[in-house]
């Protein structure tokens, strides 16, 4: 299976608990991450510092991966603070064109590369110009079957956001793994990840687990069953 995550971060605040529940099943995990290349770490002193900033997120990321079991793969590019945006103008921006354009290769020769029978991405809850640019570049025709495509809520954007997506949803049951999401949010100290968790702990709260949307009852029902059990009422 693989996990689009737009930045270093994203896979660990969105789906921590459901990577614990996919790896208890003995699922294979990739994760690639697009926006590698970043100056914002506002936990760390090196915040600002492109080149320093990138090595202190490529080892939290690292940390991430060997504490969940998922193997890192990376699409090298330039994240928004390094593309002139601060934190408010990256927030509902229409992303570049030349930058969905390599976030789309990059996932087009992973995807040929990796053969994966399942993929999940990002449905850009916020419009943070780098989640867009991801789902973007998955809004072509993809290489996996179906029903192997599901979208994931972004947190922490999705917390309190209006409206629910179009599709059909699966809330997946992490009671039994927050500790295990939030070890892994612990992985990135330089994203205030204490600041992070009660967000994530309230979205949780309020929609009973970590939420995926699918495109047909089919991609829905295929992946509940990939987590163990045959889902019914949206809930897994």
């Amino acid at each position: 299976m693989l996990l689009l995550s737009p930045h270093p971060d994203d896979i660990a605040w969105s789906l921590g608990g459901t990577v614990a529940r996919l790896r208890e099943t003995g699922t294979e995990l990739v994760c690639l991450t697009f926006f590698n290349r970043t100056r914002y770490a506002p936990g760390s002193p090196a915040h600002g510092d492109s080149d320093a900033v990138t090595r202190v997120r490529r080892a939290e990321e690292d940390r991430w991966g060997a504490l969940t079991g998922v193997r890192l793969e990376r699409c090298e590019l330039a994240d928004a603070s390094l593309r002139g945006y601060d934190d408010d103008t990256e927030m509902g921006a229409e992303p570049e064109p030349e930058v969905v354009a390599e976030a789309a290769a990059r996932l087009s020769s992973a995807l040929l590369r990796l053969r994966p029978d399942a993929v999940l991405a990002p449905l850009a809850v916020g419009g943070h110009i780098d989640h867009s640019a991801v789902r973007r570049a998955v809004s072509g025709p993809l290489p996996v079957p179906e029903d192997g495509l599901l979208w994931y809520e972004d947190l922490p954007y999705a917390f309190g956001a209006d409206g629910a997506p179009e599709g059909h949803p699966l809330v997946v049951g992490i009671a039994s793994h927050e500790t295990d999401r939030d070890d892994g949010v612990r992985c990135y100290p330089s994203q205030l990840p204490d600041e992070v968790l009660p967000v994530l702990r309230a979205h949780a709260a309020r929609v009973r687990g970590e939420r995926l949307w699918a495109g047909t009852p089919a991609a829905r029902d295929r992946f509940g069953r990939g987590l163990g059990r045959v889902v019914g009422g949206g809930s897994a």
